[in-house]
């Protein structure tokens, strides 16, 4: 069995976020409260799927694997978003999406679910953006797959 976790920000999403009138990639972590608080289910508006990253994970639906959107979110209102952004930019592709409050609860989660799954961490594999997590992920023996976004980049994103 073949299971693939995919992160949003960064992985599934391209980020750009409307701020002050301006399209932008990134923000604080206070502004980022803000930004979710003040566009709610909307945050994510601006953000593009990224088609690579599409691409792989439909072609690895197509092969039989079992595909789950893992990503950190620090509320509910953030998962929400998330949620719609990958109900209209990924529709039908992942079996169900589950959120952590921190980066670092992701590889104990994969780790869990595989058990759950009746999986080895070897059949498992991470797709995300942040090297720290990918060798936590290594460590465990869990497949790992970086995905840089920074030339998938909108031009007009500042």
């Amino acid at each position: 069995m073949r299971i693939i976790f995919f992160d949003v920000d960064g992985t599934l999403s391209s980020p750009c976020y409307n701020v002050d009138g301006k399209l932008q990639i990134g923000m604080s972590d206070e502004k980022w409260a803000w930004y979710c608080d003040h566009y709610r289910e909307d945050a994510y508006r601006w953000c593009k799927p990224v088609p690579q990253v599409k691409d792989y994970a439909i072609k690895a639906k197509a092969a039989g694997a079992k595909l789950y959107v893992l990503t950190t979110s620090g509320t509910q209102i953030e998962t929400i978003a998330k949620k719609k952004f990958l109900d209209e930019k990924y529709p039908g592709i992942f079996d169900d999406v589950y959120s952590v409050l921190h980066d670092d609860d992701k590889c104990p989660f994969i780790l869990n679910k595989a058990a759950q799954l009746n999986a080895t961490p070897q059949e498992c594999e991470l797709v995300e953006d942040t090297y720290r997590i990918l060798l936590q992920t290594v460590v465990a023996g869990i497949k790992s797959t970086h995905i840089s976004t920074i030339l998938t980049m909108d031009d007009n994103a500042q």
